[in-house]
């Protein structure tokens, strides 16, 4: 019983401070990097934003040679 409380709380043992501890990073962490929407939404954001970048800088490119 006190090793499922300790996983669905995500209580761990902090040996410098001598004490369990709670961390609610750990938990918001771990249920970000398992949903498979937010993941998505992420790397879809960062390619059109990387896509983007590279489209406006060509036609700057295009417009300079003009």
């Amino acid at each position: 019983m006190e090793y499922a409380k300790d996983e669905v709380f995500n209580i761990y043992y902090n040996e410098k401070k001598d004490k369990l501890e709670y961390s609610l990073k750990r938990k918001h962490m771990k249920n970000f990097f398992n949903d498979k929407f937010m993941t998505l939404l992420i790397t879809m954001g960062i390619v059109f934003g990387v896509l983007d970048f590279s489209l406006i800088y060509y036609f700057f490119e295009i417009l300079s040679k003009m």
